[in-house]
């Protein structure tokens, strides 16, 4: 299917999903989303053509993101400084990054720690790492930790932990509390993660769990050998908030 058909599809479903979510009480309020895109590393000068998918994935995230009931707030460009992200995510319940991401070496303690560039609008990207994440949050949990880049999916990645949320897989049946990561796994081009992305948007929503989102995402054709990674309850609708013990399908 084509980005152009995709999109219009994607649209027709998040609102058909914001409708489904006011029939059934107030829309959420009061649960901070932050979504990022660092869209200057990806064209000129800093990349020898204009990468256009940057744009497109901030604004499917950030319309993913309002359907499940945070409050979100975007960042791009000269906007998306490692200052701007760190200053949000001690209230966020969510969020949603693409950058460039690695295991990146943090000098003052001498290890490497899970991480990814900001955007800055220019090319010399300052680092943000999880643990300054994780010393913002203080050990509070987020629900949806979409991040758009490659290896933080991986088994040593350390960017879930940043966000209170175990390496873990509550499969269908069991659960682990309303929490999902996503993450890519060694080099991924962002064509692939488009189409992941858009397909994961497309799918997931009240009543459907994060866990089906992801299996539905991870069964499309890519152009490049292409691997993400989940960890957090199968069951959760991605909803922003806490929900009572057990509750896989809450609202």
């Amino acid at each position: 299917m084509s980005p152009g058909r995709w999109i219009r599809r994607l649209t027709a479903v998040l609102l058909a999903a914001s409708l489904s979510a006011s029939a059934a009480g107030p829309a959420v309020a009061g649960y901070d989303g932050t979504v990022a895109s660092n869209e200057s590393a990806f064209e000129p000068p800093c990349l020898t053509f204009d990468d256009p998918y940057p744009e497109k994935m901030l604004k499917a995230a950030s319309a993913a993101f309002a359907a499940l009931g945070y409050t979100t707030r975007s960042y791009s460009g000269a906007a998306f400084t490692r200052a701007a992200y760190l200053s949000r995510t001690a209230t966020d319940w969510g969020t949603y990054v693409h950058s460039h991401g690695d295991h990146y070496w943090y000098a003052a303690d001498g290890r490497r720690y899970s991480g990814f560039r900001e955007d800055s609008g220019d090319c010399s990207q300052a680092v943000v790492y999880s643990k300054e994440i994780a010393a913002k949050r203080a050990a509070k949990q987020a629900n949806l930790v979409v991040m758009s880049m490659c290896h933080v999916g991986e088994d040593a990645s350390t960017m879930p932990g940043a966000f209170a949320i175990a390496k873990q897989k509550f499969r269908a049946g069991t659960w682990g509390g309303p929490e999902f990561f996503v993450g890519y796994l060694g080099a991924a081009w962002d064509n692939d993660e488009w189409t992941f992305e858009v397909a994961f948007w497309d799918a997931i929503g009240p009543g459907y769990g994060a866990g089906e989102a992801y299996d539905v995402a991870a069964a499309r054709v890519f152009s490049h050998p292409f691997e993400a990674n989940w960890w957090g309850s199968y069951d959760y609708t991605g909803r922003a908030g806490p929900l009572p013990s057990g509750c896989s399908r809450c609202l």
